[in-house]
């Protein structure tokens, strides 16, 4: 027992974020540094271009932050070797082109810059809708001012949140995230030494360095990529039951991928396909997965049931389809239900046609309504103790004088980031005056 609570005083009590996260920080390792600022931009402007080029894809190409914490490390060791050591002096704290060696955190700055831009902002689809003349036909969606305005601001509400409720999300030690322990382990692969053994299957001892392994894999997966996606493009929606009998309707329902419920118990060889949720069955907790696949599964019948029972219309239309038809199964003609404005127009709406979906997309909604109070229902259930943790943990935050107490975070990693201001608005004259390039 006291090992335990020494392992728990002095680290993380999960195994999983003890095996790549560090109990240990040198604060004087250099940050946010100009090399840092400039591959980090670099990369986010590659990662949001190239991903939103290949957005309308079909299925879409998404180049992860991952890429750019690859290709950082070789990029950030030559800078170190070739930038000359030029630099400015600003209130106290020298900047430099090549302040010494590339650190890990460094390292993981420029990650976090990837991370933040290679997804597109959820307006992407917005402007798509306004923009084309099929649905809303309103050409100011095109303008670069436009797009801009409306992601910055989608984007800042969501980022706004994510600080509020780090208290809740962030701070508890209970709080694993699997995506980034990936990230984690990765960066330390580039810049830790050791090599500690780790037992496999079979009473096997696996002794290759994480970097060694991390570049076999990736080499294995890029060759892997051309087979289904360029050379033999049925792996990628592998229908091989719809095959039997194509032109079998009731087949090609059930088991076909495209248009049906794909109800296949191999359904692709695409690592792209498989994805397709962003549920990676390598970081996330096997229950995760299995519990997304049963409900998945389920569900399936409930599709079935309403396509086969016409409910609501549905079976006149295919059965997985995300789109929206009229009263004559042709796809919806929004502008003949809007005003010159882009409002809805109820008048034009009872002479044109109501709005039918698909039996899949149709159950997909409903599931989307029941999701809101099923989530509420599940937090007061399972993590209430938890919840009221965090809002005493905000309150205490607020006094004058905030002491060790029941409500506030203090595992290893909450101490070691308690040296480090949050905002300017809590950094004291004195600490402002001697802070250096201060790290993450």
């Amino acid at each position: 027992m006291k090992i335990e609570a020494a392992l728990i005083t002095n680290n993380s009590p999960y195994s999983e974020v003890r095996s790549v996260v560090d109990n240990h920080d040198d604060p004087s390792i250099p940050c946010s540094t100009i090399r840092a600022w400039i591959i980090g931009l670099v990369f986010s402007a590659v990662l949001g271009f190239t991903n939103q080029l290949f957005s309308i894809r079909q299925p879409s190409i998404t180049i992860l932050a991952n890429v750019a914490q690859l290709l950082a490390y070789p990029v950030g060791k030559s800078m170190e070797r070739w930038l000359p050591d030029w630099g400015v002096t600003v209130g106290g704290v020298r900047h430099s082109l090549n302040p010494g060696p590339f650190s890990k955190k460094e390292h993981m700055l420029i990650t976090i810059f990837g991370n933040v831009s290679y997804n597109i902002p959820y307006t992407n689809y917005i402007i798509w809708s306004q923009y084309l003349p099929q649905f809303f036909n309103q050409k100011y969606a095109g303008q670069f001012a436009y797009q801009i305005l409306i992601a910055l601001g989608t984007n800042f509400i969501g980022y706004g949140m994510a600080g509020i409720v780090r208290r809740f999300l962030v701070y508890p030690s209970y709080c694993v995230w699997p995506a980034s322990l990936v990230t984690i382990a990765l960066n330390q692969a580039f810049h830790n030494e050791t090599n500690t053994p780790v037992d496999g299957p079979f009473g096997s001892v696996f002794r290759v360095s994480r970097y060694r392994f991390f570049l076999v894999v990736f080499a294995a997966m890029f060759v892997y990529f051309w087979f289904p996606n360029y050379l033999f493009t049925a792996l990628s929606v592998f229908s091989w039951m719809s095959w039997i009998a194509p032109d079998h309707r009731d087949l090609n329902t059930v088991v076909g991928m495209n248009n049906g419920i794909g109800l296949n118990p191999w359904p692709t060889f695409d690592w792209n396909i498989l994805l397709f949720d962003a549920t990676d069955p390598l970081m996330v907790p096997f229950f995760s997965t299995f519990n997304k696949f049963v409900g998945m599964f389920l569900t399936a019948f409930v599709v079935l049931a309403f396509w086969y029972g016409n409910v609501y219309h549905t079976g006149y239309l295919p059965i997985n389809t995300n789109r929206v038809y009229d009263n004559t199964a042709h796809l919806y003609n929004v502008s003949r239900a809007i005003d010159h404005r882009g409002l809805f127009d109820p008048a034009k709406y009872e002479a044109y046609s109501p709005a039918y979906l698909g039996a899949a997309n149709l159950v997909l909604y409903i599931t989307f309504f029941a999701i809101y109070p099923a989530t509420l229902v599940y937090i007061y259930l399972y993590h209430r103790y938890e919840i009221a943790m965090g809002f005493r943990s905000l309150v205490n935050s607020f006094r004058r004088k905030r002491v060790a107490q029941e409500g506030q975070y203090q595992d290893i990693h909450n101490r070691l980031m308690a040296k480090y201001p949050e905002g300017m608005c809590r950094v004291s004259r004195r600490s402002r005056r001697r802070r250096i390039t201060r790290p993450v």
